[in-house]
């Protein structure tokens, strides 16, 4: 069986694609009672996933979890792109030190879009939904 959403090959037993979670086609009740307890059991670790340092907290407290693996992913992804968006705008800005202040202007830029991005991924945890990040939710560490 080959996913409808990102056409990875499955188990012909699966209910949800494994890499992206999207059912299978097996009823949607089965959907429905599958979302509810794992997704609303687990909401609170997977909106905590999402504040820096504590991505791994989905993964202790809930590792069977589909829903705290996906959120502890985005959680990471976005910690390593806004450390490392800081550290080469900071590296920049002091070889390039005669234009300093844009390096500031940039980096300023670059904390509020990745904290828009945790208040949506926040926001999508709080809600059940495992949607991707947009620009770098596609990206895959934890699986």
């Amino acid at each position: 069986m080959i996913c409808t959403k990102c056409g990875k090959s499955l188990a012909d037993e699966a209910k949800f694609c494994d890499n992206c979670g999207t059912p299978t086609g097996t009823s949607w009740n089965d959907h429905d009672t599958y979302k509810q307890s794992d997704d609303e059991e687990n909401k609170i670790v997977c909106i905590l996933a999402y504040l820096g340092i504590l991505f791994f907290i989905p993964l202790v407290a809930s590792p069977e979890s589909q829903a705290g693996r996906f959120h502890a992913n985005q959680g990471l992804v976005l910690l390593i792109f806004s450390v490392a968006g800081q550290l080469i705008l900071s590296i920049l800005s002091a070889v390039l030190w005669f234009i300093a202040w844009l390096f500031g202007i940039i980096a300023a830029l670059w904390g509020i879009a990745m904290f828009v991005l945790m208040i949506l991924g926040m926001l999508n945890a709080a809600q059940g939904e495992r949607k991707p990040l947009q620009f770098i939710g596609d990206i895959k560490i934890i699986k």
